[in-house]
C-alpha cells in the first residue's frame, strides 16, 4: 500500500507485514478486535512526532512545588501543572486519581487529555539510583556525572550522551566500557584517546575511523591491531612520536578536518551490524529479521526503532529499554511493557494507550502520572474491571471515528517547546517553520549569551585553574558557557585544549560524524553487488560491501 504522508507529503510504503503487526498489536476487549489503523505520518515524521516530547539537554533551576526544596528541572516556571521533584514525585504524598476526568463523549480525546496533562505533576528529571547527578536526566546507576543524557553506569563523565559503563570521558556520544575519552562517537572498550568515530579496543589514539585494536595510531582509517601508523602508514615508535607529538600541539578543529578528509578516501562498510541476521539499519547488534533500525540491540522481529535495546515484535519505538513486546508508536521507557501502544516514558506496563510517564500501570487508557501499581483507569479516574471494559469500547470506537486512534500523541500536546528536544536535533528547523505548523519555539535567553572578550588559551599546558572564574562565548553561536573543575582535570590529563565552542555545539558536531538515519541503494565499489548504507550516493568515501570490506581492511 502506497500512502502519502500527511506533514511532509512524502510517498511511503505500508507493507503486508506492517498491517499483520497492527492487527498483532490491536487491542481486544472481550474477543472483539479495535484494528490499529495505517499510519498516517512516514516513518520519519512519526520518529519525529516521538522526539518533540523528549527533553535530554535543556534544564532549569527552580523549586519543587511540594517540598519547595530548589532543584534542576526539564520544565521551567511558566508551565502550568506542578513540578516535584524525585523524592516527591515518586511518593505516596500525592494521588494521581485526585485530578481523574469523566470522559466527555462531545470533546475530542487529544483535547482532554491535554488539560489532564496540564494540572497533573511531572517529575523535575528521570533518574534512578545516581550519586552526584544532580545536573542530568534519563540518568540511572552513575556517579559524578554532568550532562550525560540517556546513560547509565557511568562515572565522571561531562557531556556524553547514550553512554554506559564507561569513566572520565568528555564530550562522547555512545560510548561503551570506554574510559579517558573525548570528543569520541560509537566507540566499544576505548581507552585513553581522543577523537575516536566507530572504535573498537583502541588506546593512545587520536583521530580514528572504523578500526580494531589499535594502539598508538593517529589519523588511520579502517585498519586493525596496528601500532604507530599515521594515514595508515607504518612507522617506527621514535618517528611515530616524533611527529604526532608535533601534529597534536595543533588546533583541533583543523586537525579533525585534515582526518576528515583523509578518512574519505578509505573504503566504507555499507553498514555497521554485529551478529544480525536478515535486518537493515546501521549501529545495530545482535539483532534477527529487523527493518530499518538504528542503534539498537537484541531485536528480534522489529521495525523503525531507534535507541532501543531488548525489544520482540515491536515497531516504532524511540529510546527504550529491555523486554518490550508489541509495543507500537512509544518513546522514551524503560522495560517490561507488552501491548504498549502511543505511549510516552511508561515502564512495567501491560495492554494500554495513550499514557504520559506512567510506571505499573496496566490496562488503561489517557493517564498521566501514575507512579504505583493500578489497573482499570482512564483519564487518571479508576473503574471497576467491566465499567473500563466498556468505557474503553467506547471511546476507543469514537477516536476511531474521529480518526485519533492510531497516531501518537499530536506535537501539539508536547510539554517543551520544539528546540527544547531531540526532535531538533535530528530534525533541524528555523523558528518560522516551527511556528507555522503551530508549534511552541522557546526564544533564546539573552542572559546566556553575553558578550565576552576573552578566549581560551590555545594550548592546555597555558591553561591555570583561574580559567575555572571565567566566561567564554562560543566563537560559532556566541553562547556563554564555562570549564568544569572535573572536565579541565580530564583535559590535562589528555593533554587536549579547551574547545572554542560551547558545549551544545560540541554536542552537534558529534552528531554529524554519524551518518543519517535514512538508507539508499548503491553498488559496492569493487564487486559491484548492490547494497544498502547510509552513505547517500553524492558522497565522496567508497563503499563496500561487507565482504569486500573485510578483504580491505589494512
Amino acid at each position: 500500500m502506497e500512502k502519502n504522508c500527511k506533514q511532509c507529503g512524502d510517498e511511503f510504503e505500508v507493507t503486508d507485514g506492517d498491517l499483520d503487526f497492527y492487527k498483532k498489536a490491536s487491542p481486544n476487549i472481550d474477543g472483539k478486535k479495535f484494528g490499529i489503523p495505517s499510519p498516517k505520518f512516514c516513518p520519519d515524521c512519526r520518529n519525529q512526532r516521538r522526539l518533540v516530547f523528549r527533553n535530554e539537554r535543556n534544564l532549569y533551576r527552580k523549586n519543587c512545588d511540594l517540598c519547595k526544596k530548589s532543584m534542576i528541572a526539564v520544565f521551567d516556571d511558566k508551565v502550568s501543572f506542578p513540578v516535584y521533584c524525585g523524592e516527591c514525585w515518586w511518593s505516596d504524598k500525592w494521588d494521581p486519581m485526585k485530578y481523574g476526568m469523566d470522559f466527555d463523549f462531545d470533546r475530542s480525546f487529544f483535547e482532554q487529555f491535554k488539560e489532564l496533562m496540564e494540572v497533573v505533576p511531572k517529575v523535575n528529571l528521570l533518574q534512578l539510583n545516581n550519586e552526584n547527578c544532580e545536573y542530568n536526566n534519563l540518568v540511572g546507576l552513575s556517579k559524578n556525572t554532568y550532562m550525560s543524557p540517556g546513560s547509565y553506569c557511568v562515572e565522571d563523565c561531562y557531556y556524553c550522551r547514550k553512554s554506559q559503563h564507561s569513566r572520565d570521558c568528555v564530550d562522547c556520544n555512545f560510548i561503551d566500557h570506554s574510559e579517558l575519552l573525548i570528543a569520541c562517537i560509537n566507540c566499544n572498550k576505548c581507552y585513553g584517546s581522543r577523537n575516536l568515530i566507530n572504535c573498537n579496543n583502541c588506546r593512545d589514539c587520536a583521530y580514528l575511523a572504523d578500526s580494531t585494536g589499535c594502539e598508538n595510531c593517529f589519523m588511520c582509517a579502517s585498519v586493525s591491531r596496528k601500532k604507530y601508523c599515521i594515514k595508515n602508514k607504518q612507522y617506527s615508535k621514535d618517528e611515530y612520536e616524533k611527529i604526532v607529538s608535533e601534529k597534536l600541539m595543533g588546533d583541533p578543529d583543523v586537525l579533525l578536518n585534515e582526518f576528515l578528509e583523509f578518512s574519505k578516501t578509505i573504503p566504507k562498510k555499507a553498514l555497521n551490524k554485529i551478529n544480525c541476521e536478515k535486518c537493515t539499519g546501521d549501529y545495530i547488534q545482535n539483532c534477527k529479521n529487523s527493518e530499518e533500525c538504528y542503534d539498537c540491540f537484541d531485536l528480534e522481529d522489529c521495525k523503525y526503532l531507534v535507541e532501543s535495546v531488548e525489544a520482540k515484535d515491536c515497531m516504532d519505538m524511540s529510546m527504550h529499554d529491555k523486554e518490550n513486546q508489541l509495543c507500537y508508536e512509544i518513546s522514551a521507557g524503560g522495560e517490561k511493557n507488552n501491548l504498549l501502544r502511543f505511549t510516552f516514558c511508561s515502564c512495567v506496563s501491560y495492554d494500554s494507550d495513550y499514557l504520559y510517564s506512567c510506571f505499573y500501570l496496566t490496562e488503561s487508557l489517557g493517564c498521566d502520572g501514575f507512579h504505583s501499581k493500578q489497573k482499570n483507569c482512564i483519564l487518571n479516574k479508576k473503574y471497576s474491571e467491566e465499567e473500563y471494559k466498556e468505557l474503553r469500547r467506547r471511546i476507543i470506537e469514537k477516536m476511531l471515528e474521529d480518526e485519533e486512534y492510531g497516531e501518537f500523541f499530536p506535537t501539539e500536546l508536547s510539554l517543551h517547546a520544539y528546540n527544547e528536544t531531540v526532535a531538533n536535533e535530528y530534525y533541524p528547523m528555523t523558528k518560522d517553520e516551527v511556528v507555522n505548523r503551530g508549534w511552541r519555539w522557546r526564544e533564546k535567553d539573552h542572559m546566556e549569551y553575553k558578550k565576552v572578550d576573552i578566549k581560551p588559551p590555545e594550548r592546555i599546558g597555558d591553561v591555570t585553574d583561574d580559567i575555572l572564574n571565567s566566561i567564554f562565548g562560543c566563537d560559532r553561536c556566541g553562547r556563554n558557557y564555562k570549564v568544569l573543575k572535573q572536565e579541565l582535570g580530564l583535559l590535562r590529563k589528555l593533554k587536549y585544549p579547551v574547545s572554542k565552542h560551547c558545549p551544545e555545539c560540541r554536542h552537534l558536531d558529534l552528531l554529524t560524524l554519524k551518518n543519517p538515519r535514512k538508507l539508499w541503494d548503491r553498488e559496492c565499489a569493487r564487486c559491484e553487488k548492490k547494497v544498502q548504507t547510509t552513505y547517500s550516493p553524492e558522497r565522496e568515501e567508497p563503499i563496500f560491501c561487507e565482504k569486500c570490506y573485510l578483504k580491505e581492511v589494512y
